[in-house]
Parts: structure tokens; sequence; C-alpha cells
């Protein structure tokens, strides 16, 4: 677990095996930085959402990827595993595990879930608030992206590649400090969608305790775009 407190010049200081956030941090913005479909994240963000108590919880999820999934998630679920049957056939293993990514490109995000019943719970607020745009790009594309010659490579990759590359990138990160990925255009324009809409957010409820879930990468903010809401950002992953 690392837990950074950003500082007004948007450094880190590296506050590892911290006891009681609440008692240590009053802030009122945290970021909670995970490594998108992780095994961990049911138990790890069950259990940062209850520590933290947050009063207002904003995610990496546009409304038009919510909405999508929500209508459309099932229909396509149904086509990944027709094709899969048809790929057994022809000798492919197709475990559940391995057709994750493809999934998760339909299915309602688990963080999504998570958070929305601690929401409800707990009488919180929970926001969508990245970008519609992108999602809008990716998801016009996913006829293409689970089609039978997509899915058949996608099994032989994730034979040859194994284990977590996620993983990897964080961790040469957060423990030692080497950047091996790439902060794009793309995370920059959504970053600053995002922080806008979290800023109209605070300006209306001023008086909560936030929390937004994003992917790890998002926590490296090199152009400081979260630094005006003072965060603690939070890796929860040992």
């Amino acid at each position: 677990m690392n837990i950074f407190l950003e500082t007004d010049l948007g450094s880190c200081i590296n506050l590892s095996m911290a006891r009681a956030v609440d008692q240590l941090f009053p802030g009122k913005f945290f970021m909670l930085g995970i490594i998108h479909r992780d095994r961990r994240n049911d138990q790890l963000l069950e259990e940062w959402i209850g520590k933290l108590r947050p009063e207002v919880i904003t995610l990496e999820l546009s409304p038009y990827g919510l909405a999508f999934r929500r209508s459309l998630g099932e229909v396509y679920r149904r086509k990944i595993d027709d094709i899969c049957d048809c790929l057994r056939l022809e000798g492919h293993l197709c475990l559940p595990s391995e057709l994750d990514d493809l999934y998760s490109y339909v299915e309602i995000p688990r963080e999504y879930e998570i958070a929305g019943d601690y929401c409800r719970r707990n009488n919180a607020r929970l926001y969508p608030v990245d970008m519609d745009l992108f999602s809008f790009m990716k998801l016009r594309e996913i006829d293409e992206l689970i089609s039978r010659e997509n899915i058949r490579k996608n099994l032989s990759e994730k034979e040859r590649r194994g284990g977590s590359v996620q993983l990897v990138l964080a961790d040469l990160y957060f423990r030692s400090g080497v950047t091996a990925f790439s902060y794009s255009e793309e995370m920059v324009l959504r970053d600053r969608f995002m922080c806008h809409g979290i800023g109209l957010l605070m300006k209306r409820l001023c008086d909560k305790r936030f929390l937004h879930i994003a992917g790890w990468q998002h926590l490296k903010d090199p152009l400081n775009l979260y630094a005006q809401f003072h965060p603690v950002k939070i890796f929860p992953y040992d």
C-alpha cells in the first residue's frame, strides 16, 4: 500500500504503512488508483471506501459508457460466449479468466457496482465523470473487437504474455520511481474534463468528503491538474 499527500508544489510525500487515514488526513479529496480488472479489486475497493467514508464518489467512467453497457452489455456478452463455444470445438480452452479484457468492454465495471452499493447504504452520491467522446469512439468499434478472429487472437496473445502487465508497470512506478508508461494526450484531455466536472461538484457540494476512483496511471498527474483539490493519493496494492 502507498499513500501520498499532495503538496502545494504538486510533489508527493510517501506515507506507506499509514494508519487510520481519516485521522492522519482530515482532507476532503482522496484519489484511489486501481489496476483495472485486478482480481483483488472487490476486496480492496470495499475496504478503502469503508475506511474513507466518502459522501461523494466520482469515477473514471463516462455516462455514455455506463448507458451503453446497461442497454447492450448482455447482448455482447452472449455474442462473446457464442464465439467461445465455437472456438472450444476447435480445441481452444477459452477459460473465462482469459476473456476478462473483452468482458470488461461490455460489462458494468465492478468499481461502479461496489461504489453504488456503498452509496445506497450510506446515502452518498455517485457520479461517472469521464468524457463521453472517447467512450463513443472506442465502443463504436466493439463489433470488430469481439469478432471471431480477434477473440482467437486475444487468446493466443494472452497465452504468450502471461501475468499482469499493469501490475508490473505499477510496481515499477510506485516502488522504484520508474515511469514505464506514457501519459498520453488522451489522458490529458480526460483528466482536464474530469477535474472540471469534479470542480463543479465541489462548488455545489463544498462541505462533502470526495473520493475519486480511477486507473492508477492518473495518480501521476504530471500537469498537476488535480493539485487544486489537494488530494491524498492512494495506491492500495501491496
